[in-house]
């Protein structure tokens, strides 16, 4: 276990919030210091976004994330739980290279306590006990080297629960793997992205299909059950250099074997479909639409039940590989969206443009320039109570100096406590102000602040993929 300290959290770059095209400073004074704390762990850096589940039984939400040193190396702390209350470590594992993944939780053991799902580079993925720490499965051990491409495994995504698929009793596992690191950026001839589902309580493999255009995978699914009980699946193909497409199929033709009938809702030639989607009814059908940031630069707004096109935000120059954030903003009752694209070219990605978009209209109704790559996006709580959503969201300051703190993670606004007051957790990387350091992270600072922000409305958009973690918006 990573040896950690307290920090000062006046280091990190404070978060940016927006209510009705308003921007406010979420600040220090509005919270209480007796249970803000922040977390120090030396030589971690993290792409994965804090999720919250209380695992030591106290009625305190306790935080988990993935993390790691540098890529490709061994990391004495590659997946971390902390205590709610404290920051303190609960436990922590190691890793052969990053956990990327946001965790899943679901009570494999029946013992009352969540356990963990979470995977990675390198084809890791592990089931983990959410009371101990102790490992229950990982995937592919007979693995030969630890890339685990000798099986022709490569990154796993963050996971979604379906129903039991092997009679156990148990929900089980949705995830995507794919992506080989190795692979030159225009270099057509790489290995199809894998779906699969796995048996939560085993890890064994019930269901593994390749994507019809064989192309590779970055994208995290995400699935819902229609009113038939039916499970639809959407997943995405390509990536920062190769085109792709946005797929819907369903949970029966994987577990059947066979997608080949999947319908394309996007597609393009030029680059991929890596952020997830997110799901939420804009036009007041009843069925949830399907909203996407594109590496192209697109928000596309697609009709769930015609797979039309309801409407299309373009920003020529920019790339997205972010979801955006859904949140009440404009004072009517249909979703809006909040959202960040990158300008540039991967990798020379190095000032964002930051928007807000009416989810009835599609018309842009806030948008600035901030001069940093926004790796992550927003999440949304009505944190004064107007009855407006605010879109939190951490902004990355770039300075000449020893080392810059750079945020990977979406934050987190819950009421951890049970105290009716929001809570907020964010992670920053410290990197070395060297060229190509990026890789090489000096530090990961995780934060909480508890508020005295009083909860008039629960967060729906309060962590990454929503506040229940499936990137569905429910009204």
């Amino acid at each position: 276990m990573q040896k950690s300290q307290s920090h000062s959290s006046t280091q990190v770059v404070t978060s940016l919030a927006l209510s009705f095209l308003l921007i406010f400073l979420f600040s220090c004074s509005g919270r209480k210091e007796a249970h803000s704390w922040t977390r120090y762990l030396n030589n971690t850096g993290t792409y994965s976004s804090p999720r919250a589940v209380d695992l030591n039984k106290d009625g305190i939400l306790d935080i988990v994330i993935g993390a790691g040193g540098q890529e490709e190396h061994h990391s004495d702390t590659a997946i971390l739980a902390l205590d709610g209350a404290t920051g303190a470590v609960l436990w922590s594992l190691p890793g052969e290279n990053q956990y990327v993944g946001s965790p899943l939780f679901c009570d494999i053991t029946r013992d009352n306590i969540p356990d963990i799902f979470i995977g990675g580079r390198w084809a890791q993925l592990q089931a983990i006990n959410g009371s101990t720490g102790q490992v229950i499965w990982s995937f592919y051990p007979e693995r030969k080297n630890p890339e685990g491409s000798d099986g022709g495994w490569y990154n796993f995504t963050t996971p979604q629960l379906v129903p039991d698929q092997d009679g156990d009793g148990l929900q089980d596992i949705l995830v995507a793997n794919g992506g080989d690191a190795h692979a030159a950026p225009f270099d057509l001839k790489r290995p199809a992205g894998r779906l699969l589902v796995l048996g939560s309580a085993t890890g064994k493999i019930l269901a593994n299909v390749a994507v019809p255009d064989g192309k590779e995978t970055y994208m995290s699914m995400i699935c819902e059950e229609r009113p038939d009980k039916q499970w639809r699946v959407w997943f995405g193909t390509g990536g920062e250099t190769i085109g792709g497409h946005l797929y819907r199929t369903t949970l029966k033709d994987i577990m059947n074997g066979d997608i080949s009938g999947a319908s394309i809702l996007a597609s393009s030639d030029i680059k991929g479909f890596v952020a997830a989607p997110v799901l939420a009814d804009i036009n007041e059908d009843g069925t949830n639409d399907v909203i996407i940031n594109t590496a192209t630069g697109l928000m596309l707004a697609i009709d769930g039940t015609t797979d039309s096109l309801l409407w299309k935000i373009e920003f020529p120059g920019t790339e997205a590989y972010t979801m955006p954030a859904i949140g009440l903003f404009t004072g009517d009752s249909i979703p809006d969206f909040f959202a960040n694209f990158a300008i540039g070219t991967f990798p020379n990605l190095s000032r964002s443009i930051r928007f807000m978009v009416d989810g009835k209209t599609g018309k842009i109704q806030f948008q600035d320039t901030i001069p940093s790559f926004q790796y992550a996006s927003a999440v949304a709580a009505d944190l004064d109570g107007d009855g407006y959503d605010e879109a939190i969201i951490n902004q990355s300051e770039l300075k000449r100096r020893q080392f810059d703190n750079k945020y990977y993670s979406y934050p987190l606004a819950f009421d951890l406590d049970g105290d009716n007051n929001f809570d907020v957790v964010y992670c920053a990387v410290q990197y070395g102000n060297a060229q190509f350091d990026l890789q090489k992270p000096l530090g990961l600072l995780i934060s909480r602040y508890q508020t005295d922000m009083k909860i008039k409305r629960p967060a729906k958009w309060g962590a990454f993929m929503g506040s229940q973690y499936t990137s569905i918006y429910k009204r």
